[in-house]
C-alpha cells in the first residue's frame, strides 16, 4: 500500500497506524536527533515526533494533491521547532533539518528490531496514559491526539471547550512529571 493509502485508513485502523509509524520511524528519529541536545531531550522529541506523524496521519487529504511523506515531514518539523523555540536550543539544528531531504531520511534501513522497538515505545506510551490520566484527562487526551481540536473534543465529550483545555493542562502535566521521575 502507499503511504496515502495507509494514512487514510490510519483514522480508523490501527494495524495502519502502525504500519505508518513502522515507515517512518527512521524520519522521526532522525529529526528528533538534529534538533536534541542531549539523549532526554531526543526522547522527549521522538515522542513529540511521534505524535505529530499520528496527527498528521489523522488531518491528511489526499484531495488537496500533496504526497503523505512530504505532509508528514512538514508537520513534525514544525512541531519539533514549536517544541524548541525559546527552549535555548541551538538555531543551527532546526536550520540542519533543511540539508536532510526526505529521501535521505526515508532511505535508512528499517530492522526487525527497530520496528520492534517502535511498537513497544507506543505500548508503554498507551500504559503509562491509561495508569497516569483519570479517565476524563484519558479521554481528552486520547482525542486531541487524533487530531481533533479543542472544540470537537468538548462536542464528543459533551463538556465545555474550558473543561477540555483543563484536562489537557492537567494530563501534560502529569505525563511531564511522569518522564521526568
Amino acid at each position: 500500500m502507499t503511504d496515502e493509502e495507509l494514512a487514510v485508513m490510519a483514522k480508523n485502523s490501527k494495524v495502519a497506524a502502525e504500519a505508518l509509524i513502522s515507515r517512518y520511524s527512521k524520519l522521526i528519529f532522525i529529526k528528533s536527533e538534529l534538533f536534541a541536545n542531549d539523549r532526554t531531550d531526543s526522547e522527549d522529541l521522538r515522542q513529540e515526533a511521534l505524535i505529530s506523524l499520528l496527527k498528521a496521519a489523522a488531518s491528511y487529504d489526499p484531495a488537496r494533491g500533496a504526497k503523505f511523506s512530504t505532509y508528514c515531514e512538514v508537520c513534525i518539523s514544525n512541531r519539533l521547532r514549536t517544541v524548541c523555540s525559546g527552549s535555548g536550543k541551538d538555531p543551527k539544528f532546526s536550520e540542519s533539518l533543511d540539508d536532510i531531504s526526505e529521501s535521505e531520511a526515508l532511505s535508512v534501513e528499517e530492522t526487525p528490531e527497530s520496528i520492534c522497538m517502535y511498537r513497544e515505545t507506543l505500548s508503554e506510551i498507551s500504559r503509562t496514559v491509561d495508569s497516569v490520566l483519570s479517565s476524563a484527562e484519558r479521554r481528552a487526551f486520547r482525542l486531541c491526539m487524533q487530531g481533533l481540536s479543542y472544540r470537537c473534543t468538548a462536542r464528543r465529550l459533551g463538556v465545555s471547550e474550558k473543561a477540555v483545555d483543563n484536562a489537557m493542562q492537567r494530563a501534560r502535566k502529569k505525563l511531564r512529571t511522569f518522564v521526568l521521575q
